[in-house]
């Protein structure tokens, strides 16, 4: 979000620039600061294109920004989910059996805790066998509480984390065009099929206080859990 607001800044002063320049040449003029007055010559000679480059950026409601900071933000989401599933299976001896009362398979791993490698490799089985008809939220609340981490956020925000999730699908490997599989799972997606969604200012902001919401309250649920207590604890 930081990035993202710096960088439109950034974008709105190269958009407005070429009228600063000229004023600042016409400053250096009159100080006669020759060699600053031809850097400044540079400079506006590239004003133009680059006027034009940050104009093209800043349309239709930062979309293009917004595009790449939601790709980016539910990709924290995702690697926060997995970072702390693994750190429980190498911690705790009882995780894996708990996942496998659950349902995953995991007969060849033996038993816990696990070394880091073996972990990696458990935890996309437990997302295809666990996730099962569940929406992404649902599923990582029920993931992380199997595990002794409870989670507290508001339903609303949960259910959010599935839109975004399709959305962020669609931006990656379908160009923004919303597909019927994504409308399909998400009913508020379904006047977009065969467009392609813009990520305005609004739509961000929507989901960047989804994903606060979720990933704070998945911070308390750690904090609150057995593991925090023990790592107090010095076990």
């Amino acid at each position: 979000m930081y990035i993202s607001g710096t960088l439109v800044r950034s974008l709105v002063n190269l958009n407005g620039q070429e009228t600063l320049l000229k004023i600042g040449r016409e400053k250096l003029l009159l100080a006669k600061e020759v060699q600053a007055v031809q850097v400044m010559d540079r400079l506006l000679a590239e004003a133009p294109r680059l006027s034009q480059s940050a104009a093209e950026l800043l349309k239709n409601d930062y979309a293009v920004i917004n595009t790449h900071s939601l790709i980016s933000m539910w990709s924290a989401v995702e690697v926060a989910i997995e970072d702390t599933v693994v750190l429980v299976l190498t911690k705790d001896a009882t995780a894996l059996k708990i996942l496998a009362d659950a349902g995953v398979k995991l007969n060849s791993f033996g038993h816990g805790p696990l070394v880091y490698e073996e972990a990696r490799r458990v935890f996309p089985r437990v997302e295809r066998q666990l996730r099962e008809k569940l929406c992404i939220g649902e599923f990582y609340v029920k993931l992380l509480e199997l595990l002794g981490i409870n989670i507290k956020c508001d339903s609303q925000a949960i259910c959010k984390l599935e839109e975004i999730n399709n959305v962020r699908n669609c931006l990656m490997h379908r160009g923004g065009i919303i597909d019927a599989r994504a409308a399909q799972s998400v009913s508020a997606l379904q006047p977009f099929v065969g467009k392609q969604i813009l990520i305005t200012q609004a739509r961000y902001h929507e989901y960047f206080d989804a994903v606060s919401s979720f990933l704070i309250a998945m911070l308390n649920g750690a904090a609150a859990s057995k593991y925090s207590q023990q790592e107090l604890e010095g076990q």
